[in-house]
Formats: structure tokens, sequence, C-alpha cells
């Protein structure tokens, strides 16, 4: 998560404000299972064409569903930038949450990468990828399992692996039964693809999200002065490279980062479509605290009911863990009984 905090850092401080910075097919792979106190951890591979590779992912399967017969809700938990579809588990200690909870649904944690769960308009180069880590955000990740065909994060989210899950699990195959939730790079991921396809997802939520990706200030959050980025073609153009990989990710074209900003997405949603769940800690050392509260603050002006907490904490898993249990349970009551 320390790589995580780079991007982020960018992200908080945008274009002019500084400030301070700490087709689906069968899995390739048979599931492998370990043990959990009462639900169980599943690791497996499956095939993406959106993204042209095959891609990782963790599941966590409730108490029972060996033997229940039941079909379950779906939930999606995506990680932040640097991390990957171990993150929740071995981080956050998701399973242990959920079976505190005595969680009735299957949560689903991919690899999103770097790609910010949205469709790109930029091109890959995948053997330059494999050959030197071209195009990757960390080139010292591991190419094999990190370099992409495509960049088409959101695509593979919602059809690719959401096809794969309904066809491998006892899901509740409809909106009633998913949920999306996220951390950081990850939250900005679940708010904006629970809004982009609220035919898909009964809820979302964003842990320490990018909650307001064309936010410049000012820091602290005032309402009604926000300043919003307008020129994109020179958005983050002090930030050198990491500018540049923002840029490269939504490209040039206004339009497009408005269709992936959740406060401009907020002017339309319709209530309770997706149900919407907001924290970040209010020692943020990238200053996300001030994005939440813009986007609690619209969602307010909207009279768009949602749940939202500031409180103490920083941009770690500290405060996600503590917090994962309130997501989970806000999930669990916006989504169908387990049948």
């Amino acid at each position: 998560m320390m790589r995580a905090a780079v991007l982020l850092a960018i992200v908080a401080c945008s274009n002019g404000s500084s400030p301070p910075a700490p087709a689906i097919k069968p899995p390739v792979l048979a599931p492998t299972t370990t043990a959990t106190t009462r639900g169980s951890v599943v690791k497996a591979r499956f095939d993406s064409a959106a993204l042209g590779v095959t891609k990782h992912v963790v599941v966590y399967l409730p108490a029972g569903y060996e033997t229940s017969g039941k079909r379950y809700p779906a939930f999606y938990y995506l990680h932040g930038l640097g991390g990957d579809e171990t993150n929740w588990v071995e981080g956050g200690n998701l399973d242990g949450a959920a079976d505190a909870l005595a969680l009735e649904a299957i949560v689903v944690m991919p690899d999103g990468d770097d790609g910010f769960y949205a469709d790109s308009p930029k091109q890959v180069d995948y053997d330059a990828c494999m050959k030197d880590g071209t195009g990757l955000f960390f080139p010292e990740r591991p190419r094999k399992a990190t370099c992409i065909r495509a960049s088409k994060y959101e695509t593979y989210i919602t059809k690719d692996l959401v096809g794969w899950v309904d066809a491998t699990y006892r899901t509740l195959p409809t909106r009633e039964g998913r949920a999306i939730a996220g951390l950081s790079m990850g939250g900005f991921g679940a708010l904006v693809i629970g809004m982009r396809h609220p035919d898909m997802f009964a809820a979302a939520a964003s842990h320490s999200g990018v909650d307001a990706l064309l936010y410049e200030g000012p820091f602290p959050y005032a309402k009604g002065k926000v300043q919003l980025a307008t020129d994109i073609k020179n958005w983050g153009g002090r930030l050198g490279p990491f500018g540049g990989w923002i840029r490269g990710i939504f490209g040039t074209d206004i339009a497009t980062w408005k269709a992936y900003d959740p406060p401009t997405l907020a002017l339309t949603v319709e209530p309770g479509k997706p149900a919407l769940y907001l924290d970040c800690g209010t020692e943020d050392g990238f200053m996300l605290h001030h994005h939440a509260a813009y986007l609690h603050d619209v969602l307010a002006d909207r009279g768009i009911d949602h749940e939202f907490f500031l409180g103490p904490g920083g941009h770690d898993f500290a405060f996600w863990k503590a917090r994962l249990p309130k997501s989970l349970a806000f999930l669990r009551a916006k989504t169908a009984k387990p049948q």
C-alpha cells in the first residue's frame, strides 16, 4: 500500500493545489480452498476477454456454502493502487470480519492492477510490457500477472468477472444480489462502477476513496468554494510522470473525466440506485477526506440518502479494518437475502 500512497496524493492535489502529501470462459485453474474459522477462502484464475489475459481472484465463501444449496448475494471488493487480489484478506482480515458478522454472502476480490477500474482510451503494448515492464505504473510488478493487452478494467469487472462469478458460484445473478466496494483507488472504482451500472449493483461503498476526480480544492474543503479542474490537457502538469499516468488513463477529453467523476455522476443518479456508503479518516495523508466531504454535500443537496462517516484515522489498514464491518453490514442490508 505504500506505492498506492504516491498516486493517491497526486489525485488529491490535482492540477493547481499543493496540499501536503505523505465471452466468459470457464476457470483455467481449479480453485484451491483454505479453511477459515467459519467460511473459506478460495483462490482461482479466469480468462478476461476485456484485458486479453488470465487474471487472479480471491473469493470468500460463507460458512455452509458447500452443503446449503442456497444462492447467495455477491459483494465485489476492489483493492487500491499498488495492491492486488490478496490485500483484503491479508491486510484487512476480510474473512475474519465476514465470519464475525456471520455474513451470508460471497465476497469476490479481483486483481485490478493499476487501471483505476476504468475503460481507458490509452493503447498498451503487451509484448513490450512483458519484456521490460513498459506501460506499468510499477514496472517491478510481476509482468505475467500484470501486463494486459487492453486497458478495459470497467468491462473486465462488469462483464468478465461478474459473468465468471455467476457461472462458477451459486449467486443471486440479479441487481438485487450484487454490491461493490473498495478502498482508495478501489473506492473510486466501486463508486464509479456502481453509479455507472445501477442496473447491475444494488449498493456501492467507498473506504478512503478518490471520491472526486476533478476536485482541486480548497484544502480544507469549504462548501460553496469548490474549485474543479477544467484544463484536462494540463492536469497534474507539476507532477511529472504521475500526472501523466492519470492523464493517460482518462485521456484529454474532459467528457471522459466527467463520465468517471463521482460528484458529476451523483448529479443524475436516482435515489438508492445504488445505495451509497462513504467514509474516510480525518488524518488521511492524501487529503481524500475533503473529496468525501464534497461528494457527501453533493448527495445531500440532491436529497440522496446515503451513509457517511468522517472520523479519526489515516490512509491505512488500521482505519480500513475498523470500518470494513460497517461496509459489509451496509451491503448486506441493501441486497437480497440468500435463497
